[in-house]
């Protein structure tokens, strides 16, 4: 690299403040803005021209000039607030301070580590946003599914800052000769705790130890590799909505005397920063008691949080309803609903592309029209990479749509102006619950989150107090009493039992008749049906006591998949494409799967 390009900027980088920050009612600063934290004109009206920020949030007001100090950061804020920004702008900022502009022959210059390949397309999209006016800085993507040849390709050519998933980021990086990264000057994990919940723990270390990044050798003392060609001294950032041991155990390995961001020991979100080890001596065990201390999830204020107590036999029926009057109520909603299993995400979908309401006292062709008039879409981990791709794009675009998907869509993801958020199917750990709601009331704005729950699992709404996070319940009946959705309008008043309500009973027995009729969608229920026993019998810890798969009665589970057979015949019909796959798998020689599985 040219010796004009070694460390001069254009503008110095201001200091981390130790002060509150005065805030509006709407979420942003009234005495702040991206000009006054050091950003590049140019970048400022970037922001606001092509991401719509008139000013910046609070996650990127008490981070941005942290990053542009150099320091290590540790970031934890809640979801929805903007995170991506707060570590693009002020990278981005830098890079177009050089002296020389730098050149695709320079290599990669920043890293973004992110879990999924929707969250990687998400970041890649704000990214060329950001860079429309400096085009001299080339984003790229590495993503598991893509062609690794074009890839390759790429990387020769050169990429300055490169948004990978963690897994093909390993490969290139050990294989891909081409792949320069000797002026390599930050690393961002973006949802850190999402991607070491799916297993990349060892990929992370190894890739750090390959770029020379780990603070920490095998015994506990400071590696010498962490300084960078060029003279600048490598930058780790750390991004998450959530703490625990392996973000924490991350933090320890990948950063060195970080400035904490979001984190204090009253647990106030308005503290602007916290330096950590600034007296100078090595408070490393005192950050990781302060991080592991943390209880209390961070969740917008504007957030309304419901749950409503189903039984398991009229699940079904009353998320048709709920759906039904959300989108009578606003034609203009967007709404996702989150599923445990990809099979119960196909069973549903199919279900309500074709599903046709004709109750028997109206007879008119205006009734018999599709439940829902709004788009739909689906997204899981076993749909091909352009399928996701399109579901992802298409669903960001519409004004009014409805998205069925499992937890390949609860992290980070920013699908504008999702007005409702409903957990048909128990997120598990408290953790995913913060994450799957964070997908609405994001940068200020109002959003519901509905929590199905049956009557025994009525414990969990305690586990998740524990965290600070408090619903209300939902008033499931006055909904079906005041809907004309499925003209039963006021049939049903004086009834105190859900599951004989008369619009429950009905839009069961219309969904059962249905699918008897289709045999496609009366497979895909069977093996909706079986996966979603097996994902209920995955709970794990605590959360075994509540979500017991003892209690359930396997009649109403089958029930709330409008299937009529016994629940053994079900099983049975499973336990014998469970053997041919099993003979099929002894025949080529292919690994066993685990037992109790279930893919997101």
């Amino acid at each position: 690299m040219e010796q004009g390009r070694k460390g001069k900027k254009k503008s110095t980088t201001p200091k981390p403040k130790e002060e509150l920050i005065p805030e509006r009612d709407d979420g942003v600063f009234a005495s702040c803005t991206f000009s006054s934290l050091g950003l590049h004109p140019t970048l400022c009206e970037q922001l606001k021209e092509r991401l719509g920020f008139e000013a910046p949030t609070r996650v990127q007001a008490e981070a941005i000039p942290v990053v542009l100090s150099g320091r290590h950061v540790m970031v934890n804020a809640a979801t929805g607030t903007g995170k991506t920004v707060a570590y693009l702008a002020p990278i981005v900022h830098v890079l177009q301070g050089y002296d020389s502009r730098i050149q695709r022959s320079d290599g990669t210059f920043a890293l973004v580590l992110v879990p999924t390949h929707e969250l990687c397309m998400q970041v890649f999209d704000v990214l060329q946003k950001l860079l429309h006016r400096f085009h001299w800085i080339v984003p790229g993507y590495l993503m598991g599914g893509e062609n690794r040849s074009k890839e390759k390709a790429r990387l020769r050519k050169g990429i300055s800052i490169l948004v990978a998933t963690p897994g093909r980021l390993l490969d290139h990086l050990k294989h891909t000769s081409s792949f320069l990264y000797k002026n390599l000057r930050w690393i961002v994990f973006d949802e850190a705790d999402r991607i070491l919940q799916l297993g990349f723990g060892k990929e992370i270390e190894e890739i750090l130890n390959l770029l020379g990044s780990r603070t920490e050798d095998a015994s506990g003392g400071k590696s010498t590799s962490s300084g960078i060609s060029g003279g600048y001294q490598r930058q780790n950032l750390l991004f998450s909505a959530t703490l625990n041991e392996k973000v924490n155990h991350l933090a320890k390995i990948s950063l060195e005397n970080p400035v904490s961001v979001g984190l204090d020991n009253k647990k106030q979100p308005h503290i602007l920063s916290k330096e950590v080890g600034s007296s100078g001596h090595d408070n490393s065990e005192e950050q990781e008691r302060e991080i592991s201390t943390i209880g209390d999830y961070k969740l917008p204020a504007q957030l309304i949080q419901r749950y409503v107590k189903v039984p398991c036999g009229s699940r079904l029926p009353v998320l048709l309803s709920v759906l039904k009057h959300l989108f009578e109520r606003d034609v203009s909603s967007k709404i996702v609903v989150f599923f445990s299993t990809c099979d119960a995400v196909d069973f549903h979908y199919n279900l309500l592309k074709g599903f046709r309401w004709s109750p028997s006292s109206q007879k008119d062709e205006a009734n018999k029209n599709m439940f829902l008039s709004c788009k739909s879409f689906r997204l899981h981990g076993n749909m091909k990479q352009e399928d996701r791709r399109s579901t992802f794009q298409s669903f960001k675009v519409e004004k009014s749509a409805l998205l069925l998907s499992t937890d390949v869509a609860a992290r980070g993801l920013d699908f504008p102006k999702v007005n409702c958020i409903i957990q048909y199917d128990s997120p598990g750990e408290a953790t995913e619950y913060v994450h799957r709601v964070g997908r609405t009331a994001r940068l200020d704005k109002i959003g519901e989150a509905l929590l199905f729950l049956q009557p025994a699992e009525i414990d969990y709404l305690q586990d998740l107090q524990k965290h600070g996070v408090s619903l209300s319940e939902y008033p499931i009946l006055k909904v079906l009493d005041s809907s004309a959705a499925f003209g039963r309008k006021g049939s049903g008043k004086g009834f105190v039992s859900l599951d004989l309500h008369p619009s429950i009973l009905s839009v069961q027995k219309a969904v059962e008749t249905f699918i008897l009729y289709e045999p496609s969608i009366h497979m895909l229920a069977k093996n909706a049906y079986c996966s979603w026993v097996r994902a209920y019998a995955a709970h794990r810890g605590d959360l075994k006591r509540i979500f017991m798969v003892k209690k359930l009665h396997l009649g109403h589970v089958a029930k709330s998949f409008a299937l009529k057979e016994q629940p053994s015949l079900v099983g049975q019909t499973f336990q014998k494409l469970e053997k041919k796959r099993k003979r099929d798998q002894k025949q080529k020689g292919a690994p066993k799967r685990r037992k109790i599985s279930h893919k997101k």
